[in-house]
């Protein structure tokens, strides 16, 4: 949270993408704070807060910070999909993998992992197959067929750079231990071209 109350750029983004979804719906902000108050428990930190001027105040990008409980409740009060609550907890910068009241477990943190390098080592190969299609356009079926394709490109491109290593290992004196290496350790293949920075279609080559 800002020190000084400027709202979070998370925060902004999160009410822009209520607002999108709550339009589409084609509710009013006293229809969604009705539903909204049958979601929040009574620990919500915004539960003696919630009114309409709370919600507008939200959606026009005013609000300093939204607790993740109150994000996931908003959805549930939208009644959103699956794709459209990764998609607003995205925009609130909040963990799909993640719950409110739990830590999260080892197998959150290897999909959070492999989810990282899919995006950092394989968005050209995403950016290429959904083009210029908004998400909400693709079904799970198609979704599903290119994160397997992506995958597939992700495990060639591991198993050449470790086939590269390999070879390197076999025609050059024993490398040195580089800082930080453990042995023990496995050492990861450093990403691909495309890291996205500033944002999905700004892509920086290395």
């Amino acid at each position: 949270m800002a020190t000084d109350g400027t709202p979070e750029p998370a925060a902004k983004r999160c009410g822009e993408a209520i607002a999108r979804l709550r339009t589409a719906r084609r509710w009013s902000r006293a229809q969604l704070i009705i539903r909204l108050f049958d979601e929040l428990a009574p620990d919500d930190p915004n539960y003696n807060s919630i009114s309409e001027t709370w919600l507008a105040r939200l959606e026009n990008g005013r609000m300093v910070k939204v607790p993740r409980q109150t994000v996931e409740a908003l959805c549930r009060a939208l009644r959103c999909t699956g794709q459209e609550r990764a998609t607003v907890l995205l925009h609130a910068d909040r963990s799909v993998l993640a719950e409110h009241d739990s830590t999260p477990d080892t197998t959150a943190e290897a999909l959070t992992y492999i989810m990282d390098r899919l995006y950092h080592e394989t968005y050209d190969v995403f950016q290429s197959m959904i083009g210029q299609r908004p998400v909400a356009s693709l079904d799970d079926v198609e979704l599903l067929r290119m994160t397997a394709a992506a995958l597939d490109v992700l495990t060639a491109r591991q198993n050449k750079g470790q086939l590269r290593e390999a070879n390197g290992r076999s025609s050059s004196p024993a490398p040195s231990l580089s800082p930080g290496h453990r042995e023990g350790h496995l050492t990861l293949v450093p990403a691909r071209p495309a890291y996205v920075t500033g944002g999905p279609g700004k892509v920086g080559s290395r």
